[in-house]
């Protein structure tokens, strides 16, 4: 089960309350006896999900049926599972192509075109806009 908000569907397929005993005795257990012990849980997790995956009406409860309306909302949904950094970054690079997108897509000003023809003389392209941000965005972190 992850720690990030929202229990996965795959987690609420495998619903074994006996294998997140057996996990968590991990840590505990002698060194030889440690590998067996991961092999029979994933072995059991692997047995169930074959089990169930026989039940579509099983499997749309536990969540597997989604019909996102867009790539956004997807995104969004995957994003939910995903630890905070993630989530955080993916908004952070969705707010900075908006920025972006408003920024080409405003007028030309006469001003800008002097811009344009110094850029053009000092090798500047259109995308330096765009590493310039992302150098700033990769030193903040």
């Amino acid at each position: 089960m992850n720690n990030f908000g929202r229990v996965h569907p795959l987690d609420k397929l495998i619903n074994d309350d006996s294998l997140f005993l057996l996990e968590a005795m991990v840590p505990f257990v002698d060194y030889q006896y440690k590998l067996p012990l991961i092999f029979f849980i994933k072995y059991r997790e692997l047995t169930m999900i074959m089990q169930r995956m026989n039940d579509r009406n099983y499997v749309s409860e536990c969540g597997f049926d989604c019909h996102p309306k867009n790539q956004e909302e997807m995104l969004g949904s995957m994003l939910s599972f995903m630890p905070g950094d993630y989530a955080n970054t993916f908004k952070q690079m969705k707010q900075m192509m908006s920025m972006m997108e408003m920024m080409n897509s405003m007028p030309k000003q006469p001003s800008d075109y002097n811009e344009h023809s110094e850029n053009e003389n000092t090798g500047g392209t259109s995308d330096d806009l765009f590493e310039s941000v992302m150098s700033i965005l990769n030193e903040r972190n």
